[in-house]
């Protein structure tokens, strides 16, 4: 938990009808953690900002919503990611996207793709037009529903003529793979240098996720402006095949850290561990049962524990008879006879080894 101020900043991550909150024996408010950034950013911020630049860190740990559950959301659920802290270019945004596509693919997901963003071509969008909070929440609503009646009836009630009509009405245009032409197209609405910026910024991120060899994998989308609060650059999500929810979060933060303390740009992203898992059965089937490397049957002298634990400390996996066994189940089968000598059993043979042999037979296994 963390005190409930943390996430409730203006740049905090969560509302306070989201949070878990409770009171300590002083009368500080609490919150059970929402999310794992802003605890990394306070810790960064105010505790090792004079460590050497950049700083990269990961963890993992439970992490509580008050939302409505459903399959893919949970009020708690377990969150992983990196964070990378002192680094404020495209190189280090295209590390943490590179790092979060390996991660998908260690997990065993073969199917994934990424949306990825770009906050300050919105931001800009609304500081030409200068909207007020109301206005600019009516459009980034219309532009999450993915509604084209609901954006240009805002465009008509506002007035919008010429390029900034076009700006606004092309929105949502502004989605595709890269190399399809997005950023040429996002690049002829621009009206100011922040969303100019923003279309350059993405044209190098592009150019690195290429050198990773993931540059395929991408979609652009300028029109996806749902993200927490303190993002502020890029953003980005992976989504995957039979889940209806993004299986990873990320962007640029760099005005948080200094929420806490010592300013510095930071980029990272979290693995929704809960909907891994989901996607991980969906697209391989639920885990086979898992089969020991051997099984050791019990003898009258007892060294069959110490057989077990040496095994077991050699890096392989080792089961004891406790019970009913299909040994024809187990690639090797281990008797110790009690006089210094040890059966070993496989589905096609079966010799005897001495004691003192043992261990150099376990790391012949490993």
């Amino acid at each position: 938990f963390e005190y409930a101020d943390t996430f409730l900043t203006e740049l905090g991550s969560q509302s306070a009808e989201t949070l878990y909150r409770f009171f300590d024996r002083d009368g500080q408010t609490l919150a059970l953690r929402p999310d794992l950034t802003v605890p990394a950013a306070r810790i960064v911020g105010s505790k090792l900002y004079d460590q050497p630049l950049p700083q990269r860190y990961f963890y993992a740990g439970p992490v509580f919503r008050f939302e409505e559950p459903r399959a893919g959301r949970q009020r708690e659920f377990w969150q992983a990611g990196v964070e990378l802290m002192g680094a404020g270019s495209p190189d280090a945004d295209a590390e943490v996207l590179a790092l979060a596509a390996l991660a998908l693919r260690r997990v065993g997901l073969s199917e994934f793709r990424f949306s990825l963003g770009h906050l300050g071509y919105f931001h800009g969008l609304l500081a030409h037009l200068d909207l007020d909070d109301v206005a600019a929440r009516a459009l980034q609503g219309a532009l999450d529903r993915k509604s084209e009646d609901d954006v240009r009836a805002l465009a008509d009630a506002w007035g919008l003529e010429g390029p900034p009509r076009e700006a606004v009405l092309g929105l949502l245009t502004l989605f595709g793979p890269q190399g399809d032409g997005v950023l040429t197209r996002a690049r002829r609405l621009v009206l100011n240098e922040a969303m100019a910026a923003a279309v350059d910024w993405l044209a190098q991120v592009e150019t690195q996720l290429a050198h990773y060899g993931i540059k395929s994998q991408f979609d652009i989308d300028l029109a996806d402006v749902r993200a927490m609060h303190y993002y502020t650059g890029v953003t980005f999500k992976a989504y995957t095949p039979g889940i209806g929810f993004s299986v990873v979060n990320g962007g640029r933060y760099d005005r948080l850290v200094a929420e806490f303390g010592s300013d510095m740009p930071a980029v990272g992203c979290a693995f929704y561990l809960d909907r891994l898992l989901l996607a991980q059965t969906r697209q391989q089937g639920p885990p086979p049962d898992p089969i020991p490397d051997l099984l050791i049957f019990p003898c009258g002298c007892g060294d069959h524990v110490r057989l077990a634990q040496e095994a077991r400390a050699a890096g392989l996996v080792a089961a004891i008879a406790l019970g009913p066994e299909d040994p024809d189940r187990y690639p090797l089968r281990v008797r110790c006879r009690c006089d210094q000598t040890i059966l070993l059993e496989t589905p096609d043979d079966s010799r005897t080894l001495s004691v003192s042999a043992w261990p150099a037979f376990l790391q012949s296994l490993r």
